[in-house]
């Protein structure tokens, strides 16, 4: 899967958060049907009258897919909208839908395409995005308007707009043609004096995962790093665009890398817990910077007022230094905190354990 930008994911959480409370009656929904054959579903969608097919890509673990099923698909006039077409759900970690993932080129979920009685792709769309939003869309496809060709037209017209360059790349890329994606992304790199902060880093991010499904993982690395490098000054965007970026550092995985845009982002700003945190435990789980990890550890209890995560993870990065008496008392008081929570009581007993089993260091000995 290609990498989706993290602002995305909470500008999703945010819009479900914000929805208004849906009647305990249950509305209706979407009747999608799911585990048939492809050859099944055309022949069905041409048995009840050649009607157009509407699939939807979806995986149980993708959170905007749950957010389209949470508050799109029961809303009643999607339903209407959709009630004279076929709708077919394909759950892609499915093994006897992998040819028909890589058919349809599926890099980003959720993907929905709109096709004709015979299956032949008429257009599609990918992310979360409101009822109003799904509607617009759809009827768009109903009136037998295309969206790709409307968006070429578009950037045709202002060829050097970022945010066109940005919508078009990412489609190119959702369509299979990688040369005409990378072509738009080294376009969209070469107007970053022009464009907004997060335009150019989703811009490079679009062509570093491009660079992955290549097989060029360290060109990949690359580029996120050459992003990671362009946020000079502290802010809001700053902290954003860096997150998206260790983000996708961490699924190439390149722990180097995300050690580098987490320092970025202290550097910049030295009271962001989350950048504090995040460095901590990525630097312990590696086993790198194990000093640094503690010391950023320390300043994220403290900046977040004990919070008894951050104390567990302080408590591992001096048990990675063999420091087992400190690694004992933090999570003492990571457990007093949260004592509800079993893994910490867990992780307390394990380090006691070893710190018993070193009977010089438990006579009182310090390392």
């Amino acid at each position: 899967m290609r990498f989706l930008p993290v602002f995305m994911l909470t500008y999703f959480f945010l819009m479900a958060m914000a929805a208004p409370a849906r009647s305990l009656d249950g509305p209706r929904s979407v009747p999608w049907v799911e585990d048939l054959s492809w050859s099944t579903v055309v022949d069905t969608a041409a048995e009840r009258g050649d009607q157009p097919i509407l699939i939807d890509f979806y995986a149980q673990w993708c959170g905007p897919c749950k957010l389209l099923d949470g508050f799109v698909y029961n809303e009643p006039e999607v339903v209407d909208e959709l009630a004279d077409v076929f709708t077919f759900k394909v759950d892609i970690d499915k093994p006897e839908y992998l040819a028909l993932k890589t058919d349809f080129h599926i890099t980003l979920l959720p993907t929905l395409i709109w096709c004709d009685h015979r299956g032949r792709e008429i257009d599609r769309f990918t992310g979360a995005v409101s009822a109003e939003e799904f509607l617009t869309i759809i009827r768009t496809f109903r009136a037998g308007g295309n969206t790709f060709n409307r968006l070429l037209d578009l950037v045709a017209a202002k060829p050097e707009e970022p945010g066109l360059l940005l919508d078009l790349a990412r489609r190119q890329a959702e369509r299979g043609d990688d040369q005409q994606a990378r072509i738009l992304y080294r376009r969209l790199m070469n107007l970053r004096d022009r464009s907004g902060g997060q335009v150019v880093t989703d811009g490079m991010l679009g062509l570093a995962s491009l660079e992955v499904s290549l097989g060029n993982g360290e060109r990949a690395q690359d580029i996120a790093r050459r992003a990671a490098g362009a946020y000079t000054e502290p802010g809001l965007e700053a902290a954003a665009g860096l997150m998206a970026i260790a983000t996708f550092q961490g699924t190439l995985p390149d722990t180097v890398g995300m050690l580098e845009t987490f320092g970025a982002l202290i550097a910049l700003d030295d009271t962001s817990v989350p950048a504090l945190d995040a460095y901590a435990r990525v630097a312990t789980a590696s086993g790198l910077d194990l000093e640094q990890a503690s010391r950023y550890a320390i300043r994220a209890v403290v900046l977040s007022d004990d919070n008894p995560r951050m104390m567990a993870t302080l408590a591992e990065s001096y048990f990675k230094r063999g420091q087992y008496r400190k690694a004992v008392r933090w999570m003492e008081k990571a457990v007093e905190q949260a004592p509800e929570r079993p893994a910490f009581q867990q992780q307390l007993e394990a380090y006691s354990e070893v710190l018993k089993s070193k009977p010089f260091l438990y006579r009182g000995r310090r390392r």
